[in-house]
């Protein structure tokens, strides 16, 4: 029941076992043949990383500590493929931009800002969704300036 639902990480299903009152010795059996059979593999878990940082719309960054809490090796982290970090980050402010339109232009572009960094998206793709998705909607600056 434990494999059946979804992929599961080694060190999530040891743990599970754990919490549910198996000896060391019966854990390590049952992932060992497990992992013999082909029920987990961490390595699978990361070559889909790219479909888990869309579906949890999460940035490189993000991404990874995922992956650590999940238990996955760090060095196996190292070796995720690269992710479209603006793709990504562009459908997460389309689904939150709903939730800024009543605040002044500055304070939106801090927002967005401030809620991407949490979901581990780089600086760079940051600053760049900003300028892209708020670039059609004008600060009271260039206003002024336009009107000199």
């Amino acid at each position: 029941m434990l494999i059946t639902k979804k992929d599961r990480t080694e060190a999530e299903l040891r743990n599970r076992l754990h919490r549910k009152g198996f000896s060391d010795t019966e854990i390590d059996e049952v992932v060992k043949y497990l992992k013999q059979n082909g029920f987990i593999d961490d390595t699978k878990f990361i070559q889909k990383a790219e479909k888990l940082a869309e579906d949890r719309f999460l940035g490189t960054m993000g991404l990874k500590n995922y992956l650590v809490r999940k238990g996955i090796d760090k060095e196996l982290i190292e070796s995720i493929p690269q992710i479209d970090e603006l793709a990504i980050a562009k459908k997460l402010i389309q689904r939150k931009l709903h939730l800024i339109k009543n605040n002044s232009f500055n304070k939106k572009k801090a927002k967005i800002a401030g809620y991407l960094l949490r979901r581990g998206f780089s600086w760079e793709t940051v600053n760049k969704c900003i300028n892209d998705s708020l670039g059609d909607i004008e600060s009271p600056e260039d206003k002024i300036f336009r009107e000199d």
